[in-house]
């Protein structure tokens, strides 16, 4: 007989990434993402005539409101759904971006659109 002492197994038991336990700081980063995508709308929307600049901000507050959307992220002290208002702002300052560049380049520049509207 063997006279060393066994230690029973201890490894850890394998956890699954996508079920690990919901810490406060998960929970408080994929609130900040939900209430970004608000605030990066309204921000997009009132500066939609920078355009690249307000075009940028609509796109990724459009983009962070879908994956809070999708992944169902909630902001506010209650858990509303800032992400919501983050993506029709997104989407409103995206296409208000596009129809002034559109116009500026109709006005100023005399170029029509690329697929004109028959009338």
């Amino acid at each position: 007989m063997d006279s060393t002492p066994t230690m029973p197994h201890t490894a850890a038991p394998a956890v699954i990434p996508g079920l690990q336990k919901t810490t406060p700081i998960t929970h408080t980063t994929r609130r900040a993402i939900a209430a970004s995508s608000l605030c990066l709308g309204v921000w997009a929307c009132l500066v939609f005539w920078w355009y690249p600049f307000g075009l940028m901000l609509g796109a990724t507050a459009t983009t962070l409101a879908l994956l809070s959307i999708v992944f169902g992220w909630r902001a506010g002290k209650e858990g509303q759904h800032l992400a919501w208002l983050g993506l029709f702002f997104g989407g409103s300052g995206v296409g208000m971006s596009i129809a002034s560049y559109r116009f500026v380049q109709l006005a100023f520049e005399g170029s029509l659109p690329l697929n004109p509207i028959p009338l």
